[in-house]
C-alpha cells in the first residue's frame, strides 16, 4: 500500500473498493468508516471522473496511485480534499495533477503541504519526468503555490496557465 505521510496530512491513493463505495454505498462507507467523509466530498470533478477510475482501476491493477488520492488531516481523522493524478506518464513521462482542499482555516498551507509530499513521491518514481498543472489567470492562491513549488509557467491560452515541473536530471 502506497501511503504519504507529513506532519499533520495522511495522503493515500483511492482504492477500488473505496471508490465503488463513494458512488453505491455512500450512507454505508460513511457509518463505517473510521475517517470522517464530509458531505462536500468528493468535488462534482471528482464525482464524475469516479466511474472512469473505477473501471481503469478494474481493467488494470497497476493503475492504483495514478488517479484520486485522498487528503487526510490525520490527527482529526478527516478528509480534507483530495488529489488526482490523471493516468500513469505518458510516453514522455509527463503527468498532470489536479487538486481539491474542502478546508477553509489553514487551506494554503495544507494544500502546500499536500502537493508538495505528492510532487516529491512523483518525481521518486523512474517513470515520472515532467509535472504538469493548470489553474486560471486570475486565481491567484493557485499561481502563488506553484510558484512556491518551483514550477513555471509555460503557456497561457485564453485565461488559461499551463505549469511545469520537470524533474532534475
Amino acid at each position: 500500500m502506497i501511503e504519504i505521510v507529513t506532519d499533520r496530512l495522511l495522503i493515500i491513493p483511492c482504492s477500488l473498493d473505496i471508490a465503488k463505495s463513494l458512488v453505491f454505498h455512500r450512507k454505508e462507507l460513511e457509518s463505517r468508516s473510521p475517517i470522517g467523509i464530509p458531505v462536500t466530498w468528493p468535488s462534482i470533478a471528482v464525482k464524475g471522473m469516479l466511474p472512469l477510475y473505477i473501471e481503469r482501476l478494474e481493467r488494470n491493477e497497476k493503475e492504483y496511485g495514478w488517479g484520486l488520492w485522498l487528503i487526510i488531516l490525520y490527527h482529526e481523522k478527516r478528509i480534507v480534499g483530495d488529489l488526482f493524478i490523471q493516468g500513469m506518464p505518458d510516453e514522455h513521462g509527463c503527468v498532470e495533477l489536479c487538486y481539491n482542499i474542502n478546508e477553509l482555516d489553514d487551506e494554503e498551507s495544507l494544500t502546500y503541504e499536500a502537493i508538495d509530499a505528492v510532487i516529491e513521491w512523483l518525481t521518486s518514481e523512474k517513470s515520472v519526468k515532467q509535472i504538469s498543472m493548470e489553474c486560471i489567470d486570475h486565481n491567484k492562491k493557485s499561481i502563488r503555490l506553484f510558484e512556491k513549488l518551483g514550477m513555471i509557467c509555460t503557456k497561457k491560452e485564453d485565461v488559461f496557465l499551463s505549469w511545469e515541473l520537470k524533474k532534475k536530471a
